[in-house]
């Protein structure tokens, strides 16, 4: 078989100086992994000579952060900007550069921004969606002529929301390996997919770990996304995703080597202060030459520990780091109490409606839904877990609660995308799925704002929520009983309640009866009286409460549940402060 002739291979840094200009629309291609060390070469080129970028994908994130942070964004079209690790909220980074209004944020949901390259990518000037109808993000969008309910050619009298298609300039795209040619080969779960780079106008530029034959590529063509024909350049720069992991199975050449917890951890607490911010950023990326500067930067055994910590079984060693403080006796604080509360209410609504798939959200509704999951396998009701970025059919691992943490790809029973599993098995005309998400704010009617502040600011975006919300058979919702969180009308509609039919609280559970309110129906059993229960949940909502004729008292968490659910965040990353422990017997 013939080796194609075409060598695009070159160093990052010529690729960044010949291919990338002032003023042009640049697509990270989210995949598994970021495109980091591509990111940081634009940073180091281009800081202090405001190149005006537009930014196109899910999330504007982690490090995505510092591209930011240095001003050379001026506009960023995505459906998440914050950070999300160790646990997903906004950023003082995007805050301080909206403040400066040099840098704007273009919100959409996950699948729809997705949607929008696909159509780019097809040649088709839209695409019909089920997302965004009945929100804030639709009347934003239809306003700039980015988003329309137009009427269905096949059905008179219906009508059907459609997205404008987008055509990136460039896309920056991240491979396990390629071939000089350019072919290029990853593994799932695609999350954004290469539907930008295919989009691209001008092409795509791949960073690559190795290098390879194109023999190697053809003995593993099943994995290639991306071919040659869209690649503009083609650059080895091994871990050239770090401090992000890279999955990959069955492939010798291809060890898998997992998320930086301790790197991203330190990112995230240098952002509170612009200062400190400016010295991380000069520490990783401007004050290193190149990436090669930046390997040798990250010490031997930091790295020989990423490769460990993605083996399978590693979560043992971990959750045995945790062992004395698991064994505690401990009461279930209000967020136990909540999540543990939740995940009955899931099993149970999973059991009753027929539900056969199970879409989380992240944080406490991933935790919610991942107990739930346990509850119904151990009654025989087999149902599919799924991850919006393309994970479907994992157990979860104990000891680490993040969403897309490395130890639950092994068990997955399928790796795809976002279009598959947010248009698809969650939310296409066929999907049996109920949904969990968090809820920063929620009205008396279930509509989600997970977008502005009460003061204007902007907060994170929708994600995926939006997307889950509208189109999923069900949604279960989990947020803290406090008048800021549950209030009379939220000030911008994320995610339309019309289909989230339960929210349960730190005090008790809300659901809709015979309308589109919810209503008071069960408390926490915490020893207390009624009445002293419902009081302090109507001075912590902040619209006139009903109370169902018939108030369910909700028996408290049990030793087993309490036991799982700490097995899943023996850090309390998202279960919060531990109550005291009780004596020891």
């Amino acid at each position: 078989m013939h080796e194609s002739p075409a060598d695009k291979r070159m160093p990052l840094a010529e690729a960044i100086r010949r291919f990338v200009r002032p003023g042009m629309s640049i697509n990270p291609s989210n995949l598994q992994p970021m495109p980091t060390a591509v990111n940081y070469e634009l940073c180091r080129q281009f800081a202090g000579r405001d190149p005006g970028f537009e930014f196109i994908a899910s999330s504007l994130a982690g490090m995505y952060l510092p591209l930011v942070h240095l001003g050379l964004i001026r506009k960023a079209i995505v459906s998440f900007a914050g950070d999300g690790y160790p646990t997903p909220g906004p950023t003082r980074v995007v805050g301080r550069a909206l403040g400066r209004g040099s840098f704007e944020i273009e919100s959409w949901s996950m699948l729809t921004l997705v949607q929008r390259l696909f159509a780019g990518a097809l040649g088709l000037p839209f695409l019909p969606t089920r997302s965004l109808v009945g929100s804030s993000l639709a009347a934003e969008n239809a306003d700039k002529g980015l988003f329309a309910e137009v009427d269905d050619p096949f059905e008179p009298g219906r009508r059907q929301g459609v997205v404008r298609a987008y055509r990136p300039d460039l896309s920056l795209v991240y491979a396990w390996a390629a071939d000089p040619a350019g072919n290029a080969l990853m593994f799932p779960p695609h999350q954004d997919n290469v539907y930008g780079a295919l989009a691209a106008r001008e092409g795509a530029i791949v960073s690559a770990h190795r290098i390879v034959s194109s023999d190697f590529i053809r003995r593993h063509a099943h994995l290639v996304r991306l071919p040659g024909e869209s690649v503009l350049a083609v650059c080895e720069t091994p871990l050239g995703c770090h401090p992000y992991g890279n999955y990959a199975s069955g492939i010798p050449e291809l060890p898998s080597h997992a998320n930086d917890y301790a790197f991203l951890r330190a990112h995230r607490e240098a952002q509170a202060e612009e200062a400190d911010y400016d010295a991380f950023v000069r520490e990783w990326i401007l004050d290193l030459e190149d990436h090669d500067a930046y390997l040798a930067r990250l010490d031997e055994p930091r790295v020989r520990r990423l490769y460990a910590m993605a083996e399978p079984e590693s979560w043992r060693e971990e959750l045995e780091e945790h062992a004395e403080t698991l064994d505690e006796d401990r009461p279930a604080n209000p967020v136990e109490q909540m999540v543990v509360q939740a995940s009955r209410v899931v099993a149970e609504r999973v059991r009753s409606g027929g539900y056969r798939t199970l879409l989380s959200g992240v944080g406490q509704a991933t935790l919610m839904a991942w107990l739930a999951a346990q509850r119904l396998r151990d009654q025989g009701i087999e149902l599919a877990m799924m991850a919006e970025t393309g994970m479907y059919g994992h157990d979860p691992r104990p000891a680490d609660p993040f969403l897309l943490n490395f130890r639950n790809l092994p068990t997955t029973t399928a790796l795809t995308d976002i279009l598959e599993t947010l248009g698809i098995h969650g939310a296409g005309a066929a999907n049996r799925c109920l949904a969990t998400i968090g809820a920063g704010e929620i009205d008396r009617h279930g509509n989600v704002n997970s977008s502005v502040g009460r003061d204007g600011r902007f907060l994170t975006g929708s994600g995926g929520a939006n997307d889950i919300v509208t189109a999923a058979r069900e949604t279960v919702v989990v947020a803290a009983q406090r008048p800021q969180t549950f209030v009379e009308k939220v000030g911008y509609v994320t995610s339309p309640g019309e289909r989230i039919r339960c929210v349960v609280s730190t005090l008790g559970r809300f659901e809709k009866l015979d309308g589109d309110e919810l209503v008071l129906t069960g408390y926490f059993d915490d020893g207390r009286p009624p009445d002293e229960v419902v009081e302090e949940i109507r001075g912590r909502c902040g619209w006139e409460l009903r109370v169902a004729g018939e108030l369910e008292a909700l028996p408290p968490a049990s030793a087993e549940e309490l036991a799982l659910l700490r097995v899943y965040d023996p850090e309390r990353l998202f279960l919060g402060k531990a109550r005291p422990a009780g004596p020891k017997l």
